[in-house]
C-alpha cells in the first residue's frame, strides 16, 4: 500500500478484515442484547435475527457480505454496542436501536432469496432494509413485518402492504430504492450508492431519509462521472484500488472553509460524506483522499503501525488545529495520494490555468505531506511495521520532491505554507511568561535580550478561516475572475476600497456557511477513531467568514505585488494588532532581512512581546521594527 497505494488485490484483503471485523461485532452485540435487561421489548430476542443471518449465509454467503460490508451497518454496529456499554446515549427506545439487526437479517434473507417472515422496527415513518431501501409506513406503528413467499416480498403493517419490486434499486408505490452512482472511464468503473436513505448513512449524526429529486441526483451523477474520469485517468494511485473501496457517497449538508467538505470514517468502511458542489476536479481529489483514508483505517484495523500518538499537541500542515500523531499519520496518507494525483494532472496538463493550477496544487501538497511525515518520523513510536511503511512512503514521496514546477504557482505554494505555520503558532503557541517579561522589558529599555529564546507551551485555541489559500486557487484556475474581483476592491481594507463583490465572492467559493457543529458534537466518542478518520474539522461561524473576505492586501499578495501588500497589511495590523492572519500576510509581503526572519521562524515570540509593550491598540511598537530587533538577535 505505500509503494502503490493498494490496488484491488490489497483492497480484497482489506475487504476480507472488515467482514471479520464486523462478524466479531455482530456476535458482540447479539450476546450483550441477549443478557441485557431491558431488551428485545417488542420485537423477537436478538438471536432469532442471529440464525436468520445464519440461514441467509448458508444460501448466499455474498449477500451476508453486502450487508457485513454496508457501511451503516457499520456505523450502526458501533454505536449500538457503545450505547449498550454505557458510553454513548442514543435517541429514541434502546429494543428499536437494538432491534435494526433484526432489519439487517431481513436484507440479507431477502438478498439471499429464503422465505421467511419477521419482525422490524419502524422508524421515520417507514421500514429501512439497509443496503436495499426504505418502506413507507402510512400508519404510527413501532413494529413491521418483512415477508418474502416463493421470491415476493413485501413489508406489512396492520392493513398496510408494500410490495417490494423485484429490482430492489428500483422505485415502487411506498418505496424507495437505494440507487447507485456510476462512473466508467476505459473499463475502469466506480459505482458506489448515493445513500440517501439510511438513518446510519451518515456517521456523524443519526439522520431519517431525506430523498434526492430526480434533478439533484441527475446533477451528482453528472458530477461525479466526470470526476471519476478525471481519477481513473491517473495512474499514480491506482484506480482500480480506489473504485474497490468506494461503496457509498452520501450528500450531507456540512460545509468546510476554504476547501469543500468530505469525511470518511473506520466506522463505515467504503463511506464518503460529501457535502453540496463542487467542480469534477475538487471532486476527484476529494475521493483520493478519503479512499486513502479508508485503506489505511481498514490496514491498522490489521496491522498496528503506531503506538500512542493520541496527545492533539503536533503540528498538521493541513490544519490549523493541533493534531495527535494518529490523525497526522492519515493526514500524510491521505495527502500523499492527493500529490501524486495533482502530479498525474500536472504531468498531462498542456498551458494555461490547467497547468497553473496543477503545478499549484502539487507543489502545496507535496511540501505539506514532506512536512507531516517528518514530524512522524521523528516524533512517533512506530511499530516496526509502521515504520517500514513510512520509510516506503517516504521513498515514493522522494519521486515527487525533485520536479521543478513554474515560479509562480510554486512560489504561491511555499508562501501559503509558511501562512498555515505561522498562523498556527501564532494561535497556539505561548512563550514562557518569565522569559517573555524579560524580552518585554528589554525591548522598553532598549537593553540586550536574554540569550535564550522564551520556551513555547501548546495551548489549543480557536482557529480562524484563511482566505489566502482560496485567493490563489482563484488566482490560477480563473484568472479573469480574480482579476475582476480585484479590481472590485476588497472588504474591510484599512485605507478603504470599494465594496466586495459578493458574486467574485461566490465564484471563489468564499461565502460558506458554518459546519455544523452540533453534527460533530453528536459524533461517536471515541475520538481517536475519528481523528483517524480526519473529522473534527470545524469551519468558521459566520462572523468568521465575514472578517476572512479578501480585502486588497490579500489581493495584492496573491497577485503578486508585495509592495502594495506589505502597506496594507501594517495597516491591518495598526487596526487590529491581534489579526493574527495580518501578522502572517506581513511576513510573506516583506523583503529579505532580520524582520521577515523572525515573523518566519518565532512568530509567537514576535506577537506575544507586542502584547506584551502595548498598552492600547494604537500605542504599540511598529511591528516591522520589533521584529527586525528580535530577529536581528535571535540570529535566525
Amino acid at each position: 500500500m505505500a509503494r502503490s497505494s493498494g490496488g484491488p488485490a490489497a483492497v480484497a484483503e482489506l475487504r476480507s478484515g472488515q467482514r471479520s471485523r464486523a462478524m466479531l461485532l455482530l456476535r458482540a452485540l447479539v450476546d450483550i442484547a441477549s443478557a441485557h435487561p431491558a431488551l428485545p421489548g417488542p420485537l423477537p430476542p436478538p438471536r432469532d435475527a442471529w440464525h436468520l443471518l445464519v440461514r441467509a449465509e448458508r444460501r448466499s454467503p455474498a449477500a451476508v457480505d453486502r450487508l457485513l460490508l454496508h457501511p451503516p451497518v457499520g456505523v450502526w454496529l458501533n454505536r449500538c454496542l457503545r450505547r449498550l456499554r454505557g458510553l454513548e446515549s442514543g435517541d429514541g427506545p434502546l429494543w428499536s436501536a437494538v432491534g435494526h439487526l433484526h432489519a439487517v437479517a431481513a436484507s440479507a434473507a431477502l438478498l439471499a432469496g429464503i422465505d421467511f417472515r419477521g419482525a422490524v422496527p419502524v422508524r421515520d415513518g417507514g421500514v429501512i432494509l439497509p443496503a436495499l431501501g426504505f418502506a413507507r409506513i402510512p400508519d404510527r406503528a413501532d413494529v413491521a413485518e418483512v415477508v418474502m413467499t416463493d421470491r415476493k416480498a413485501a413489508v406489512v403493517s396492520g392493513p398496510y402492504a408494500v410490495t417490494l419490486p423485484a429490482d430492489f434499486a428500483e422505485e415502487a408505490p411506498g418505496w424507495h430504492g437505494l440507487r447507485r452512482l456510476r462512473g466508467e472511464h476505459r473499463g475502469i468503473v466506480c459505482s458506489p450508492y448515493v445513500d440517501d436513505i439510511d438513518p446510519y448513512r451518515d456517521f456523524l449524526r443519526i439522520r431519517g431519509p431525506q430523498r434526492l429529486t430526480d434533478k439533484e441526483r441527475q446533477g451528482w451523477q453528472e458530477r461525479f462521472d466526470s470526476a471519476w474520469r478525471l481519477v481513473a485517468q491517473q495512474r499514480e494511485v491506482d484506480p482500480r484500488g480506489i473504485g474497490a473501496c468506494l461503496s457509498s457517497v452520501v450528500p450531507v449538508p456540512y460545509v468546510a472553509w476554504p476547501e469543500p467538505f468530505s469525511a470518511s470514517s473506520p466506522e463505515a468502511y467504503g463511506c464518503v460524506l460529501l457535502g453540496g458542489a463542487t467542480d469534477p476536479l475538487t471532486l476527484a481529489a476529494a475521493l483520493v483522499h478519503e479512499a486513502q483514508h479508508i485503506k489505511l483505517s481498514a490496514l491498522m484495523d490489521l496491522v498496528p503501525l503506531i503506538e500512542q500518538g493520541l496527545e492533539e499537541i503536533h503540528y498538521a500542515p493541513w490544519r490549523l488545529d493541533p493534531r495527535p500523531l494518529r490523525g497526522l499519520f492519515q493526514g500524510v496518507y491521505a495527502f500523499a495520494g492527493v500529490t501524486g494525483f495533482w502530479q498525474d494532472r500536472l504531468r498531462r496538463a498542456g498551458s494555461g490555468p490547467a497547468r497553473d493550477t496543477a503545478a499549484f496544487e502539487f507543489a502545496l501538497r507535496r511540501a505539506q505531506t514532506s512536512s507531516g511525515l517528518r514530524t512522524l518520523l521523528d516524533h512517533a513510536e512506530l511499530t516496526p511495521m509502521g515504520e517500514e511503511f513510512l520509510h516506503r512512503l517516504e521513498e515514493r514521496l522522494a519521486q515527487w520532491l525533485a520536479p521543478p514546477v513554474p515560479s509562480v504557482p510554486g512560489r504561491l505554494a511555499a508562501d501559503l505554507i509558511e501562512d498555515h505555520r505561522m498562523v498556527h503558532r501564532m494561535r497556539h503557541l505561548r512563550p514562557d511568561p518569565g522569559r517573555l517579561a524579560q524580552w518585554a522589558r528589554a525591548w522598553r529599555e532598549r537593553s540586550e535580550p536574554p540569550r535564550e529564546l522564551p520556551g513555547t507551551s501548546v495551548r489549543p485555541t480557536r482557529t480562524e478561516a484563511l482566505t489566502r489559500p482560496a485567493l490563489a486557487r482563484l488566482r490560477f484556475r480563473d484568472p479573469e475572475g480574480f482579476a475582476r474581483l480585484r479590481e472590485g476592491g476588497g472588504a474591510g481594507s484599512p485605507d478603504g476600497g470599494d465594496a466586495l463583490d459578493r458574486a467574485a465572492l461566490d465564484r471563489a467559493d468564499l461565502d460558506r456557511a458554518a459546519l455544523d457543529r452540533v453534527a460533530l458534537d453528536r459524533a461517536a466518542p471515541d475520538r481517536a477513531d475519528l481523528d483517524r478518520a480526519d473529522l473534527d474539522r470545524a469551519a468558521p461561524d459566520r462572523a468568521d467568514l465575514d472578517r476572512a473576505a479578501p480585502d486588497r492586501a490579500d489581493l495584492d499578495w496573491a497577485a503578486g505585488d508585495t509592495t502594495a501588500a506589505l502597506r496594507r497589511y501594517r495597516g491591518r495590523v495598526a487596526a487590529d494588532p491581534d489579526d493574527i492572519a495580518a501578522w502572517a500576510g506581513l511576513a510573506l509581503s516583506l523583503p529579505g532581512g532580520p524582520a521577515r526572519t523572525a515573523l518566519l521562524s518565532h512568530p509567537e515570540l514576535v506577537l506575544a512581546v507586542h502584547r506584551e509593550v502595548r498598552t492600547a491598540p494604537d500605542t504599540g511598537p511598529d511591528p516591522v521594527a520589533l521584529a527586525r530587533w528580535i530577529g536581528a538577535r535571535t540570529g535566525r
